[in-house]
């Protein structure tokens, strides 16, 4: 993997840097991160190159990802509920939509 990659580990961490959370968070939520990357790859694209599919994943997607992180009541960052849904909604919205431009 190519630490270029926003999507690899090393790229994560280095987007995570920004963030105001430990070097040790960092690492632990970026492997979380790739690995829901490649969870997602496997369970909703079968037979899909995980290389092949994290290449076209556009790079603000991170940024999305990111955003919807929240701290839970037990101290673990989670993704926060209803911001997450309603983004999975909206997308699933417009993935279903016709939307004339002209």
């Amino acid at each position: 993997m190519n630490a270029t990659d926003p999507f690899s580990p090393e790229g994560i961490r280095q987007r995570l840097s920004a963030e105001q959370i430990s070097p040790a968070q960092a690492d632990r939520l970026a492997e979380a991160i790739a690995g829901a990357l490649r969870r997602t790859c496997k369970e909703w694209f079968p037979g899909t190159d995980y290389d092949d599919w994290r290449q076209m994943l556009p790079e603000p997607l991170l940024d999305v990802v990111i955003q919807l992180l929240t701290w839970d009541e037990d101290g673990r960052i989670v993704a926060d509920h209803l911001p997450a849904a309603a983004v999975a909604c909206i997308f699933l919205d417009l993935q279903h939509s016709a939307i004339p431009v002209g």
